[in-house]
């Protein structure tokens, strides 16, 4: 007898061999032109066997996939190379809050790039010695094209700006309007730390509290992540549902819009608005989606639309790991400790903790040569608190755009408590000389790491008899 494999399995498995396939054309750039339009075909001809074969096929079709896809955008970033250790023209649009350098130069991304006549994907970093640039503006820059490095295509340093037209967003007037009310109305380093909360504005931190977040492990707190969403969603969801299920369902995506508009298209953010959007869907119709399929359609979504998150996107590869922990092993560990019962809220956050930094560490180490030894306790000690600081900064903001000082003052007094707990502790966790250490590995201790903490896992997941299905999703 043939042995028939689940349609979840199947699904799961292509779309691994796409993402598969998508790194593979990073590295040898096959194109297989119009052999994809037999995919569609053959797919649905081998999908309903659902045999040994068939996952052959599927396989083999999402490496062909992958590679042709990624072999389209290989061609099209290799066009950069024309124009490297040239002066040009580039214009383009600013994708995020301009921020100074040390050496008096303001420092932002610009996308939408156009050299030419040629429209370019990805994006380029500016450097220049310019004033009264904002996030949304378009832009003509001219000076000397150089590679890039990281998640940016190409870089340009002490470059000509000229800005072509500001951004007449009303969002984004009403978006600036809203942090000076927030800078009116709360002390510093708490004002920046709440943007950070809501909005992932990092690059107002102060230099000091920034790098204290990273010491004791929470970098992720201030960034615009799946967190900050999954915490607005939820809110919004679980509101709106007193009144009927389509209005929380219309009205979380319309939520996360906004919000995805107010913080920027960041791969994390992509990442958390296409899983958060699969969820909420599922919700409505009534199903829910397997943790290891939603968190690879997540990825061959997001990396299918721009294969630069795969190929050069530290912050893409890092929400997911922290995603997958959170999502199939802290469930695990839940399981095997609690059975069936739900854990106290602080080792709940916890247990996701050690599990989103076990998945990361491995590549954090690779990266950075950095380990926190605080990071538990210090997420234990913070994390609970952050849906309440949310609230209650996002309350300050608006009475410092509606209300007068006085009045505005006195409802922002409970983010002023919070918000200064949080800063004593994150100060605290970061005083000891032994807080952080330098741990590096090269790549072969990547790849042993990996299939270290993977196969403990699948070893948990044989023990704990762990119904995935049951597991609530990430918008419940």
């Amino acid at each position: 007898m043939k042995k028939c494999f689940r349609r979840t399995t199947i699904t799961s498995v292509g779309l691994l061999a796409f993402l598969v396939g998508l790194v593979l054309a990073r590295l040898v750039g096959w194109h297989v032109g119009v052999v994809i339009t037999l995919i569609p075909a053959l797919f649905l001809i081998v999908f309903r066997r659902r045999t040994v074969s068939t996952l052959l096929i599927v396989v083999g079709l999402g490496l062909v996939l992958g590679l042709w896809r990624g072999g389209v955008m290989r061609e099209r970033v290799a066009e950069y190379g024309r124009f490297y250790g040239r002066s040009v023209l580039v214009d383009g649009r600013v994708l995020d809050d301009p921020v100074y350098g040390d050496k008096g130069q303001l420092d932002f991304r610009i996308g939408s790039v156009r050299i030419g006549s040629q429209d370019l994907p990805g994006q380029v970093r500016v450097k220049a010695l310019v004033n009264g640039v904002r996030r949304g503006d378009s832009l003509r820059v001219q000076g000397k094209l150089v590679d890039g490095f990281g998640n940016y295509q190409a870089s340009m340093y002490f470059a000509d700006v000229q800005v072509s037209a500001h951004s007449n967003s009303p969002l984004e007037k009403l978006r600036r309007e809203f942090f000076a009310a927030i800078y009116s109305v709360l002390p510093e380093p708490q004002a920046s730390l709440g943007l950070g909360f809501l909005v992932g504005l990092r690059s107002a931190l102060p230099e000091e509290l920034d790098e204290q977040l990273r010491i004791v492990g929470l970098t992720h707190i201030v960034v615009a992540s799946g967190y900050n969403l999954t915490v607005l969603v939820r809110l919004a969801r679980r509101i709106l549902s007193k009144y009927s299920k389509y209005q929380a369902f219309a009205g979380s995506l319309v939520l996360m819009a906004v919000f995805l508009a107010i913080t920027g298209a960041s791969p994390s953010m992509v990442r958390a608005s296409v899983v958060t959007s699969l969820s909420l869907t599922a919700w409505y119709y009534g199903r829910r989606f397997q943790p290891v399929l939603i968190i690879l359609l997540g990825a061959a979504l997001t990396a299918g639309v721009n294969p630069l998150f795969i190929w050069q996107d530290l912050g893409w590869w890092l929400s997911f790991l922290a995603f997958a922990g959170v999502l199939v092993l802290a469930p695990l560990i839940s399981a095997r400790f609690w059975q069936d019962k739900s854990p106290p809220l602080l080792v709940q956050v916890a247990i996701e903790t050690l599990a989103a930094q076990l998945f990361t560490l491995p590549l954090i180490l690779f990266m950075f040569g950095q380990l926190s030894l605080v990071a538990l306790i210090a997420n234990v000690a913070v994390v609970p608190l952050i849906p309440y600081a949310m609230a209650s900064t996002a309350l300050a903001g608006v009475a410092g755009l509606v209300l007068s000082g006085g009045l505005a003052g006195w409802l922002a007094v409970p983010a002023q408590l919070l918000l200064s707990y949080v800063v004593s502790a994150i100060r605290l966790f970061a005083m000891p000389s032994w807080a952080q250490r330098e741990v590096s590995i090269d790549v072969v201790g990547l790849v042993l790491l990996y299939v270290l903490i993977l196969g403990g896992t699948t070893v948990l997941y044989a023990k704990s008899k762990v119904t995935f299905s049951k597991i609530p999703s990430v918008v419940e």
